[in-house]
């Protein structure tokens, strides 16, 4: 097995343009974007190249903090508790697998969590400590009418709702548009109070607005005008919107994410049909010997 540390942008590339389960949260931009907005992360990536010419990746993120007589340093994969985990352009066999983690494992990494892509699940060794996890996920097809029909009555009656009141839907295209979803955002925290969970700055919103991606689309709510919503208020007419354009663009999944324990946004994305599907969080730290 080689291993390419750090392996290049266009190895990397190759690897997500050839693996069907490849999310933007394994791409060298959203790395980039990591590293922009907190001065903490850095670039941690490996890459692997099989004897059976199969090529693989692990997107990872160094985490840097000072502790009290020593640096001390996190791997995780991937950074603010999104998806991560190996891609590779063939499903992984076991000996792979064992390969792969053996060399990470081997090397001067002492802390890693591996938050897992629920697309593609891997068995990891006894040695992770795995908690579990789970998202809504909605699989998409071409028909988008045929999908409608599947949400349940109540959502289609509060999204006939949100069109009669002259709701529409839009995607942004300034960095003012940004900032006026981030406003909504942070009453969004207020509401919530201490169940928020993560939060993020408006530096990383900014950064990802500046990176002109096109897989990064920030969905709009308006209504005369105003923004009244964005896709993490949850609003209904706006779901709606973003899955008939995904169904347009030929995308398999519209995952909706993890629901931070919420039952009741858990029941939201089930309006949709969205399905349940289990993954987990695993995290290694090695063992310190200590010599008598």
């Amino acid at each position: 097995m080689e291993v390419l540390n750090p392996p290049t942008q266009e190895f990397w590339e190759q690897i997500i343009r050839n693996c069907e389960h490849a999310t933007f949260f394994h791409s060298p931009t959203w790395i980039k974007v990591l590293e922009k907005t907190y001065l903490q992360y850095s670039n941690a990536t490996v890459g692997f190249i099989f004897s059976t010419d199969n090529r693989a990746i692990l997107p990872l993120v160094a985490e840097h903090s000072k502790g009290i007589l020593f640096k001390k340093v996190k791997h995780k994969s991937m950074a603010l508790g999104v998806y991560g985990g190996i891609l590779a352009e063939k499903r992984l066999n076991p000996e792979e697998i064992e390969a792969l983690f053996d060399y990470l494992t081997s090397t001067d990494i002492r802390d890693l969590k591996v938050v897992e892509n629920p697309l593609d699940q891997y068995d990891f060794p006894r040695t992770f400590v795995a908690k579990p996890m789970f998202t809504h996920i909605l699989t998409l097809h071409s028909d988008f009418e045929q999908l409608r029909r599947r949400f349940s009555r109540g959502q289609k009656s509060n999204i006939k709702q949100a069109e009669k009141k002259g709701v529409i839907i839009r995607p942004a295209s300034s960095s003012e548009d940004y900032e006026r979803y981030y406003q909504i955002y942070q009453e969004t925290l207020k509401r919530w109070g201490k169940q928020a969970g993560t939060t993020y700055p408006w530096k990383l919103f900014l950064n990802l607005f500046q990176t002109q991606d096109p897989g990064i689309k920030l969905w709009l709510a308006e209504k005369h005008r105003k923004i009244i919503a964005g896709v993490l208020a949850l609003n209904n007419l706006l779901h709606m919107e973003i899955i008939k354009d995904g169904c347009a663009r030929g995308y398999k999944n519209y995952d909706l994410n993890p629901s931070g324990g919420h039952e009741g946004v858990a029941k939201f994305k089930e309006s949709f049909s969205a399905e349940r599907v289990d993954f987990k969080v695993y995290h290694w730290k090695r063992k310190h010997l200590i010599k008598k």
